[in-house]
């Protein structure tokens, strides 16, 4: 994947400091170097320690879902890894800050892990920076969705789309995969976990559209504000009076939970209003 630079709308992604996604980059073949070692030496210490896998969470090994995230099925595996956190990260990074992109990337790492141990749990221990890389991608694909970016299919057809429909296409292919049981040495599951956690987490901090839950919020508080700042005078015209009318026409039984709450502030409005006077 390739996208362009962001200049002049964002900072250089190593201006005036390290670059954490240079970092994760290092930590990763660094620890893939340690586990080819510590392979010859024996290759049992890593799928028995620090790979993740239910058996070993059950034995009480917690740490390996921090562990597994740096551990990889070879090169080729690292090397897609890195490559897409590179290209990714680097944009999320310096749009959303280095603290929310460590959030992200071990975010989706864990959340992909847990999701994998109890969604779709194997005899073969979890390996690999997959999750986070892919909550990475999503992070960037909710940040920028409009930005066109080229992509290789199959590794080899370039293909130049919007960063959302990339999205799009991560997730509904991983979830077939994960649905029909295809490419089983795969952990699609742990995918679509890190994928989740990548778009929740942006759209947590105002990025892309905000959701309907997101919206209902805003306008119930919006609402509120507007009510409180009201004279009694202006909440009983503007509020009780079309509720009154309401009540006159079909009846006590037809208002809604929020009207019988807003006749609720009204009468607290009106006792406000009583104790001003006394």
């Amino acid at each position: 994947m390739r996208s362009p630079r962001l200049q002049p709308f964002t900072p250089r992604w190593t201006a005036g400091r390290q670059s954490i996604v240079l970092l994760l980059i290092i930590a990763n073949v660094a620890a893939f170097l340690a586990q080819t070692l510590a392979t010859v030496y024996d290759e049992r210490l890593i799928p028995q320690w620090f790979a993740l896998s239910g058996e070993g969470i059950r034995s009480g090994f917690v740490w390996q879902f921090f562990t597994y995230m740096f551990l990889h099925g070879g090169p080729v595996h690292l090397l897609v890894n890195m490559l897409t956190l590179y290209f990714a990260g680097r944009e999320v990074e310096a749009i959303s800050g280095p603290r929310h992109l460590l959030g992200v990337y071990f975010g989706g790492g864990l959340l992909g892990g847990i999701a994998q141990v109890l969604l779709a749990p194997s005899g073969v221990p979890l390996v690999g920076a997959s999750a986070g890389v892919c909550a990475t991608l999503i992070a960037f694909t909710t940040i920028l969705p409009e930005i066109e970016i080229t992509t290789l299919l199959f590794f080899i057809i370039p293909i130049r789309m919007r960063a959302k429909y990339l999205a799009l296409g991560i997730v509904g292919l991983e979830s077939v995969f994960a649905i029909s049981g295809a490419l089983p040495g795969v952990s699609h599951v742990a995918h679509l976990g890190g994928c989740l956690l990548g778009w929740l987490y942006m759209k947590q901090l105002g990025f892309g559209n905000p959701m309907r839950i997101q919206k209902y919020v805003f306008e119930k508080r919006r609402r509120e504000q507007r009510q409180a700042r009201m004279t009694p005078a202006q909440f009983i015209s503007e509020e009780i009076d079309p509720i009154l009318d309401k009540i006159s026409r079909e009846g006590i039984h037809s208002l809604t939970r929020a009207e019988r709450k807003i006749l609720e502030k009204g009468r607290e409005k009106i006792a406000e209003k009583t104790s001003a006077r006394l």
